[in-house]
């Protein structure tokens, strides 16, 4: 039902004087910008309720859509380059030219938002719900340009906290977006009303507290079965602190195989310590080390000096000669056994008697020419003879990665990218200690795709990622707020292990169960091993068998309401 006129132009507003809008402005910008997890909690949770509020009341004093449309325009590119900021720790150029047009999408989408930011919109609430579900298809809609842009959703600044970040639980974190949005509406709404009695502050208050209120009875819930549930997976996770392989020029192939023999020795002295402990799960990063999983480039001798130096003797432990793990090949040292990645990868999971995921590249060849390659998750089981299950990575960062267009080809080769990776086509469920969804570096930012591996049975999340590009930055700790969000969408807990970045695991509930070192900013380079204990508590939510559909739809009804409403009032 439509409330009585209340407001009907700008004039019905109390007009703002110059130094209260530049104010306002100026607090907006900060409390927005710093706004996120990755800067400041306090300062997120009071986005989510107050801080867009404070910009469209300026907007309000202003008639004229085209001026409120590059204001706000502007405002939110601003925030956008603080929030993005970590792109600057890139260590080339171009990355400038990509971080200002990223801010610039999301700024004009914010824009778009702000022409309908009108006074007479606040007379009705359906019209203030069509505002909210407008912001939330504008974001959602990010996720389908080139490999996406899921970076700084609105929602995310509820995942301050944990009970509020619960909700995400329904409705994902563009339903969190939606509902951060309609909290700043309808406080904006209380704030031009307050004349009116305090029913309009009520109202607010109850929408704003409704989150932490859901998620302490999500967590009163869950919290007596998650006690009683004791299973647990011992979990060793390997951050390997390697240098990026395009950024170092090799004299020789024989040179740029002993650079990886010894990127071997560097990760397996991190899992000295480990030695005799139970252990479930081994994960490596990322794409750990070049030159593909089943290349035979190694000596067999060498491989076993190296495990012999670091473990002593484990002849018990390394695999079969024969193919895919051995061969024997006629090199200008006459007959030689060579080995791969896939067998130093094999050893460790017969070593330590656990299951071991870890990232490289999976090359298929046609006539002795590569046709494809791609970036994936290997899982190798301890004793198997059969070769190991893989997931291809579906989501490619453009010019890292992947060459999106033909003229672009030039200007990557400038920074050592030649080639193409190929994206893989479905989500994958390895049959592990438990049942378990791999995920490669930011693919785990995209909770349509993550929840794919709920649906499919996955009761963990793994997630093997490499932060490298981008050192000593705010972006793995953004990193890993969106990877906390994923285990309460999905309610199942989640590890991760990082080339660097934020190394550790996360409980069903979005609790951090632990991280590699004190201090992630500090730590987020180390080269080390963690051991963790993960419970395997896992529920049933709402969000994997829906996904964002019923936000989506739900936006796209209020909008057609909030339309046809503000149509009949204003044909009277």
């Amino acid at each position: 039902m439509e409330t009585p006129l209340l407001l009907s132009s700008p004039t019905a507003v109390s007009r703002l004087k110059t130094g209260e809008k530049s104010g306002l402005l100026a607090l907006s910008f900060v409390i927005v910008a710093f706004g996120q997890p990755a800067w400041s909690d306090w300062l997120g949770l009071l986005t989510a309720v107050v801080g867009f509020a404070i910009f469209w009341r300026v907007l309000l004093d202003i008639p004229k859509a085209k001026k409120r449309f590059f204001l706000a325009m502007g405002w939110c590119t601003g925030i956008q380059l603080i929030q993005l900021s970590w792109f600057f720790s890139h260590p080339y150029f171009y990355i400038y030219g990509v971080t200002l047009l990223c801010s610039l999408l999301i700024g004009l989408q914010w824009g778009v938002l702000a022409i309908w930011i009108r006074v007479k919109n606040f007379n009705d609430l359906f019209r203030l719900l069509a505002l909210a579900g407008f912001w939330t298809i504008l974001e959602w809609s990010r996720l389908f340009l080139l490999s996406g842009l899921p970076f700084n959703p609105v929602g995310l600044t509820l995942t301050s906290a944990l009970y509020p970040m619960q909700l995400a639980s329904i409705g994902g974190v563009y339903g969190l977006s939606f509902w951060v949005i309609l909290t700043n509406l309808l406080l904006l709404r209380a704030w031009i009303l307050t004349a009116r009695g305090i029913g309009q502050w009520i109202a607010v208050s109850c929408v704003a507290f409704f989150p932490y209120a859901f998620g302490l009875g999500h967590f009163y819930l869950h919290e007596k079965s998650f006690t009683e549930d004791s299973r647990s997976l011992k979990v060793v996770l390997v951050q390997s602190a390697l240098p990026i392989e395009e950024n170092i020029g090799f004299q020789s192939a024989k040179e740029a195989r002993q650079f990886v023999l010894d990127e071997w020795r560097h990760v397996l002295a991190t899992l000295q310590k480990q030695r005799g402990r139970l252990i479930d799960l081994i994960v490596f990063p990322e794409y750990l080390v070049p030159y593909g999983t089943y290349h035979h480039i190694f000596p067999v001798e060498e491989i076993h000096q190296l495990f012999q130096e670091l473990f002593g003797e484990i002849l018990h432990a390394y695999p079969t000669k024969g193919s895919p793990y051995i061969d024997e090949f006629w090199t200008d040292q006459g007959t030689q056994w060579l080995t791969s990645n896939a067998y130093l990868a094999q050893t460790v999971a017969n070593l330590f008697r656990a299951h071991v995921v870890i990232g490289l590249e999976d090359s298929h060849y046609e006539n002795q020419h590569k046709a494809h390659a791609y970036s994936s998750a290997f899982h190798f089981i301890p004793e198997s003879n059969q070769l190991p299950n893989h997931y291809e990575k579906r989501v490619l960062v453009p010019m890292g990665e992947y060459i999106p267009f033909s003229w672009c080809q030039k200007l990557a080769a400038k920074y050592g990218v030649t080639g193409s990776l190929t994206c893989g086509n479905s989500a994958k469920v390895f049959d592990g200690p438990v049942p378990f969804g791999a995920s490669i570096c930011y693919e785990e930012m995209y909770g349509h795709l993550m929840r794919e591996n709920r649906m499919q049975g996955a009761e963990l999340l793994v997630n093997l990622t490499n932060d490298g590009w981008y050192p000593q930055s705010r972006l793995p700790k953004q990193h890993f707020d969106h990877a906390r969000l994923r285990t309460v969408e999905n309610g199942i807990p989640l590890v991760r292990a990082c080339n660097t970045g934020i190394t550790g695991g996360v409980d069903s509930l979005g609790r951090i169960v632990g991280v590699l070192g004190d201090n992630p900013m500090q730590s987020q380079e180390v080269a080390d091993s963690l051991y963790l204990d993960v419970p395997l508590y896992h529920y049933q939510t709402f969000y994997p068998k829906y996904g964002d559909l019923p936000i989506i739809i739900l936006s796209c009804l209020f909008i057609l309401i909030g339309m046809k409403r503000s149509k009949i009032s204003n044909s009277r």
